[in-house]
C-alpha cells in the first residue's frame, strides 16, 4: 500500500514539473517574442497544458487496461499451472469421478449382478420455473403438462451467470434429483475450464451433516465440505476450498434437504444455507428436495424449478442405454451382437409398457422406470400380474428406499414396512368406498387412528405418520391438510389388498356396473378366483358389468372351471344369433367396451384411451369383423366422426366419447399413446390431422412429380395432352374441309401423330389466319361438336354452321367434303367408347392455347403446337401436403374444388373481356368447374383412367385463374385440389401409407 501511494505522489510530481518547467524554459529562451505577443504566448501555453492533460488521460486509461489484461492473463495462467501444479485438485476430482460414476440401485427388490454407469444412461430431466405450492401437488409420476405451457429446459440453462445464481429443484421421489446432481458432478470434474469461470464441482448430501449444522449453526461450508471428504481428509491444503469458493469457481451441489427428518431441523439446515449463499455469493448453488420438505423449509434466495416427468422419447432413450449398459456389463464385449441383443430386450420392454398404460404412465418417474427396467431384466418379463409390481413399488416407497439411505427415523416409534402398509390398506379402502381421491386430516385420522392402534402404534400421532408416508413418495400433500395417493393406481392396488385379507368381496359384488371399482377389482381377480364377480356380472346383464367380466377372465391368476363354461355360453349365443340381434348387439358393445377401458390420465380431469382404435374394433363398425389387435389406420375425418358416433349409439349409458381437441394432442402424455401416428382431432366442428412434430405429413404430394417442373408432367397427363392436341387438329381440320375456315395460301395443313397441328411460316403474320385460328379454339372448347365431328360429321356441320357463324371466312364449303375428311383419319381416332376423352382432352388443349396465346401476346401462338408443360410451369417447390384450409379431408376434394369455383367466378365477374377470348370460354369454363366437383364430391377415389382428367382440369383452372384473371388464390385453391386427388388415387393404390388413426378421449 506505502509503495502504491510513493508512486502515485511521484506521477503527481513528474505531471506539476512537466507542466511548468518546458514552458519556463522556452519562455526564457524566447522572452523577446514573447514579450512582444503576450496573448500568443499564452494560447501556446494553454494549448500545451490541453496537450499535456491529453497525453495524461491516455497513458492513465492504457495502464488500467493494460492491468486488467495482464490481470486476466496471469489468472489464466495461473489457473492452468495449478491444474498443473496441484496434486490435490487434480486427486480430488478423481475422487468426484470415481465416488458417483455409477447409477444408485441401492433399496430396489430386485438388483441384478451389475450395477451401469450414471453416464451411460443418464437422461438430462427437464425442469420448468413453478412456484413452490405449484410443486408441492405433484404427484409420483408428475403432471402432465399441455405442450407449450412452458419450454422443457436443462439445468445447464439456469447456470453460469455472471453474479452466481442459487436454484431449488423440487420434484417427487425418483424423479432424477440426486441423478442429476450426480451427473452434473460428474461433467463438471471431468472437464476442468471448458464450463466457464465455476468448473469445481462440490457435491453435499445433506443427510449426512444435518447433525454438525444443527449442532454447530456457525460451521462454515468449507468445514462441511472437508468432513465429505473421506479418503481425502487431511490431504487439502489449508484454506483450499475456502479460496475456490471466495475466488467463485465452484458449483456447491446439495442433495436431499428433505431427507433431514426433524422440521426444526430442516429450518435450521435451510437458514445455513442462505447464510453460506451469501457468504460465497460468486459461486452457483443447487439445492434439491421434494415438495413436501422444501415447502416448510424454503430458501428463499432460490429460484425454485419443478423437475418434470419422462416424455415418451425420453422413456425410450432411458430403455437403450440402460440395456445397452448391462449387456456390455454382462457379456464383456461391445460389438453388434451385443448391440442387438441390447435392442431386442430394450424393444421389448417398451413394447410391453406401451400395452399396459399404467405402468407406462408410471414408466414417467425415472425411479419406478428404473424398478421396471430391473424386474424385466433379471427376472426375463414383467411380473406376471400388474399386482406384483405395485406391491414391489409400494415396498420400495415405504421402507425400502429410506432403509437403503440410512436415513434417520421419521416417526417417533418407528414402524415396519408391512404395517404401514396394513394401515395404508385400510385408508386406501375407505377413499374407495367414499370415492374420494383427495382426504383431509380429521377424516384420515378417523380412520388411521384406529388401524394404527392395531398395529401397536396407538403412540404415533396420525399427523406424524402422514408427514412419513408424504415423506416416502406414496402420498401427496395437494393442499395443506388435504392428502391423496400420489397415483390413483396405488390406491387401487391398496384397497384390492384390504379387500382380500378382510374377506370384503361383497363390496365388489355390489359394484360391478360401476367403473370406479372396475381396477380394483381387476387387481384383486388378479390375487384371488374372481367366480363371484364373474356370476354377479352375468346376472347384471349389463354392458359394463360383461365386460368386467371378460376382464376378470383375462386378468385372472386362477378361474374356476364352470365360471369359464358361463363366458364361453355369452360367446356362442352372440355367434349364433348375429350382430344385428340383441345378443349380438350386447356383445359388440361388450367389446367395444373393454378396448376402451384402459385409460392415461393429461392433467387432473383428462381420460384419453390408452391405445388407438385397433383393427378389430373398427372392423365392427364397418361391418367387416378382424381379428388382432393392430392399430386401424387409413379412414378419413368424416369416417373417424361418424366412428365416434356410432360407438356413444352403442353405448348410451355407458362413458361418452369424442375426438380429442388441439390442446390434447399437443400434449406430451398424449404422445405416448399415438406413437408418433397422425391423429384425427376435432378443434371445431370440422375434424382436423394432427401431424407429430417431425413425422412427414400422409397427404404430402410433390410439386414436381419425377423430378419434373410441372405438376401434371407425367405419362398419364402427356397421353391426355397429345389426345386433345389430335382433337384439336381434327376439328381445324373439319372447319378447313367444312368450308367454316378457309385455309389460308402456302400452308400446309396435316395431322402428325402425337404433334398436332404444322403452320407454314408465313400464317405468323396473316390475319385471316388468326381469325381461322380462333375460330377452331372456340369450336375446340365445343365438346358436343367434337363427338359429333367423329361420330356424325353432317350434323355437325349443320351445328357448327348455325351456332359458330364466321363472318368474313370461307362459306364455301359442301358437307360431303366432311365425310372425306374423316374418313381417312379413323386409325387414328379413339374407340367411340372413349369420344367423350377426346372432347373433354380438346376443350382442355383449346383452354391451355388461349391460355399459352395471351402470355405470348401474339394471335401465332393459337395455332402453334405448344409444349404445355414449358408455357404453364411454375418453379418447382418443395413437397406439400394438402390445404387444411382447402382440402381438410384426401376425401373432401369436391368441396375444395367448390371453393376454388367461387373464387375463380368472383375473377371471372370482373374480367369484362372474357368472351372476347373465345365465344365459348365462359360456357366451358362453366361446364369444367361443374364437372370437377361433381367427379370428386363421392368419398371414393376416381377410376385410375379418370385421375388424369381430373387433374389436369384443375390444373387448366389454375393456369385460367392465373393467367387470363390474375386471381391467384383460385389458382392455388385449384393447385390444392390436385393434392388432394394425387394424395386420394395414392392412397387407392397403396403408393401412398395411410397412417392416420383414432385415439378417444372420454367427455
Amino acid at each position: 500500500m506505502a509503495e502504491g501511494r510513493a508512486g502515485a505522489l511521484l506521477a503527481k510530481v513528474g505531471l506539476a514539473a512537466a507542466s511548468v518547467v518546458p514552458p519556463a524554459l522556452l519562455g526564457a529562451r524566447f522572452w523577446p517574442s514573447v514579450r512582444e505577443h503576450p496573448v500568443g504566448a499564452l494560447l501556446l501555453f494553454l494549448a500545451y497544458l490541453v496537450l499535456l492533460a491529453a497525453v495524461g488521460f491516455c497513458v492513465k486509461v492504457y495502464t488500467n487496461v493494460a492491468d486488467r489484461w495482464v490481470t486476466r492473463a496471469a489468472d489464466g495462467v495461473d489457473r492452468r499451472l495449478r491444474w498443473r501444479i496441484s496434486r490435490f485438485e487434480r486427486d480430488y476430482r478423481a475422487y468426484v469421478l470415481s465416488h458417483h460414476r455409477f447409477i444408485d440401485l441401492k433399496g430396489l427388490a430386485t438388483r441384478g449382478d451389475f450395477t451401469p454407469g450414471l453416464e451411460e444412461v443418464f437422461v438430462d430431466v427437464s425442469l420448468v420455473p413453478t412456484p413452490t405450492h405449484t410443486a408441492s401437488q405433484e404427484s409420483l409420476a408428475g403432471t402432465v403438462r399441455a405442450a407449450g405451457a412452458a419450454v422443457r429446459q436443462s439445468i445447464h440453462d439456469f447456470l453460469g451467470t455472471p453474479d452466481g445464481t442459487a436454484l431449488a429443484v423440487i420434484g417427487a421421489p425418483g424423479t432424477g434429483k440426486t441423478t442429476l446432481l450426480k451427473h452434473l458432478a460428474l461433467r463438471l470434474a471431468r472437464e476442468p475450464g471448458k464450463r466457464g469461470s465455476r468448473d469445481l464441482p462440490i457435491l453435499l448430501f445433506l443427510r449426512d451433516h444435518a447433525a454438525a449444522i444443527t449442532a454447530d449453526p456457525e460451521i462454515t461450508l468449507p468445514e462441511v465440505i472437508g468432513a465429505s471428504l473421506r479418503r481425502l481428509r487431511g490431504d487439502e491444503p489449508p484454506g483450499w476450498f475456502d479460496r475456490q469458493l471466495q475466488a467463485g469457481r465452484c458449483v456447491v451441489l446439495l442433495d436431499g434437504l428433505d431427507e433431514v427428518a426433524r422440521e426444526e431441523d430442516r429450518r435450521n439446515v435451510s437458514k445455513w444455507v442462505e447464510e453460506q449463499i451469501e457468504s460465497y455469493e460468486a459461486n452457483d448453488f443447487v439445492l434439491t428436495s421434494r415438495p413436501h420438505g422444501y415447502r416448510s423449509a424454503p430458501v428463499n434466495r432460490a429460484r425454485v424449478l419443478q423437475v418434470r416427468r419422462f416424455t415418451g422419447e425420453q422413456i425410450t432413450r432411458f430403455v437403450q442405454g440402460w440395456y445397452r449398459a448391462i449387456e456390455r456389463l454382462s457379456t464383456g464385449a461391445d460389438d453388434a451382437a451385443v448391440a442387438d441383443r441390447a435392442a431386442e430386450e430394450a424393444t421389448d420392454l417398451l413394447d410391453r409398457l406401451r400395452a399396459r398404460p399404467v405402468l407406462y404412465d408410471l414408466a414417467a418417474n425415472p425411479l419406478l422406470l428404473t424398478m421396471i427396467a430391473n424386474v424385466h431384466r433379471y427376472r426375463g418379463a414383467l411380473p406376471g400380474s400388474r399386482a406384483e409390481l405395485y406391491a414391489e413399488i409400494c415396498e420400495v416407497l415405504l421402507w425400502r428406499r429410506q432403509e437403503a439411505k440410512g436415513n434417520v427415523a421419521a416417526l417417533p416409534d418407528e414402524l415396519t414396512g408391512a404395517k404401514k402398509e396394513a394401515v395404508l390398506r385400510e385408508l386406501a379402502y375407505v377413499m374407495m368406498c367414499e370415492r374420494r381421491r383427495d382426504i383431509d386430516t380429521a377424516r384420515a385420522a378417523e380412520t388411521l387412528g384406529p388401524a394404527l392402534f392395531r398395529v401397536g402404534a396407538a403412540a404415533v400421532p396420525v399427523e406424524d405418520f402422514l408427514a412419513a408416508i408424504v415423506a416416502s413418495g406414496l402420498l401427496v400433500e395437494r393442499e395443506r391438510g388435504m392428502y391423496a395417493f400420489a397415483h390413483l393406481t396405488l390406491q387401487e392396488h391398496l384397497a384390492a389388498l384390504h379387500i382380500q385379507y378382510r374377506g370384503l368381496v361383497d363390496t365388489l359384488i355390489a359394484g360391478v356396473q360401476d367403473d370406479w371399482w372396475r381396477e380394483t377389482t381387476l387387481l384383486y381377480a388378479a390375487r384371488v378366483d374372481p367366480g363371484p364377480i364373474v356370476e354377479a356380472c352375468v346376472d347384471s346383464g349389463s354392458v359394463t358389468a360383461i365386460a368386467l367380466a371378460f376382464d376378470c377372465e383375462e386378468e385372472a391368476a386362477e378361474f374356476a372351471p364352470e365360471t369359464r363354461r358361463l363366458l364361453e355360453d355369452l360367446r356362442t349365443d352372440a355367434l349364433r344369433t348375429g350382430p344385428d340381434m340383441p345378443m349380438g348387439r350386447l356383445m359388440t358393445a361388450v367389446t367395444v367396451t373393454r378396448a376402451l377401458r384402459q385409460t392415461v390420465r393429461l392433467g387432473q380431469d383428462t381420460l384419453v384411451c390408452a391405445s388407438p382404435v385397433s383393427e378389430e374394433l373398427y372392423g365392427l363398425f364397418t361391418g367387416e369383423p378382424r381379428a388382432g389387435h393392430r392399430t386401424a389406420t387409413g379412414m378419413t375425418g368424416r369416417e373417424a366422426a361418424a366412428f365416434t358416433q356410432w360407438v356413444n349409439e352403442l353405448l348410451p349409458d355407458g362413458p361418452r366419447y369424442r375426438l380429442p381437441t388441439e390442446a390434447e394432442v399437443a400434449d406430451e402424455g398424449f404422445r405416448m399413446v399415438a406413437a408418433d401416428r397422425p391423429v384425427w382431432y376435432a378443434p371445431d366442428a370440422q375434424t382436423r390431422l394432427w401431424v407429430p412434430e417431425g413425422t412427414e405429413h400422409p397427404w404430402s404430394v410433390p410439386m414436381d412429380p419425377e423430378g419434373q417442373v410441372w405438376l401434371g408432367q407425367d405419362d398419364e397427363a402427356d397421353r391426355v395432352l397429345e389426345l386433345g392436341k389430335l382433337g384439336l387438329a381434327v376439328v381445324r381440320g373439319f372447319a378447313n374441309s367444312s368450308g367454316l375456315a378457309a385455309d389460308p395460301p402456302r400452308r400446309r395443313v396435316g395431322v402428325t401423330r402425337g404433334s398436332g397441328v404444322s403452320v407454314g411460316s408465313q400464317a405468323r403474320h396473316d390475319a385471316q389466319a388468326a381469325r381461322a385460328g380462333a375460330l377452331i379454339l372456340s369450336l375446340g372448347l365445343d365438346t358436343a361438336l367434337v363427338r359429333d365431328i367423329v361420330l356424325a360429321p353432317e350434323r355437325a356441320w349443320e351445328r357448327a354452321g348455325a351456332t359458330h357463324p364466321s363472318p368474313g371466312l370461307s362459306r364455301h364449303g359442301n358437307p360431303a367434303r366432311v365425310l372425306e375428311f374423316i374418313r381417312p383419319l379413323a386409325p387414328s381416332l379413339p374407340p367411340k367408347a372413349h369420344v367423350d376423352q377426346l372432347a373433354e382432352a380438346t376443350r382442355l388443349v383449346a383452354l391451355l392455347l388461349i391460355v399459352a396465346a395471351r402470355e405470348d401476346s401474339t394471335v401465332a401462338g393459337l395455332l402453334r403446337a405448344v409444349s404445355f408443360p414449358d408455357r404453364l410451369a411454375r418453379p418447382a417447390g418443395e413437397t406439400q401436403p394438402v390445404s387444411t384450409r382447402i382440402a381438410p379431408d384426401p376425401g373432401e376434394e369436391g368441396v375444395a374444388a367448390s371453393v376454388a369455383a367461387g373464387f375463380l367466378w368472383n375473377a371471372a365477374n370482373t374480367t369484362r373481356d372474357l368472351e372476347d377470348m373465345s365465344a365459348n370460354l365462359p360456357a366451358a369454363l362453366s361446364q369444367l368447374t361443374g364437372r370437377l366437383i361433381d367427379e370428386l364430391r363421392p368419398p371414393e377415389a376416381p377410376d385410375p383412367a379418370e385421375a388424369p382428367y381430373l387433374r389436369l382440369t384443375a390444373l387448366t383452372l389454375a393456369a385460367v385463374a392465373d393467367r387470363l384473371l390474375h386471381a391467384p388464390e383460385a389458382a392455388e385453391a385449384y393447385r390444392h385440389t390436385v393434392r388432394g386427388v394425387m394424395a386420394r388415387c395414392g392412397r387407392a393404390d397403396g403408393t401412398m401409407p395411410k397412417p392416420e388413426t383414432i385415439v378417444l378421449v372420454r367427455a
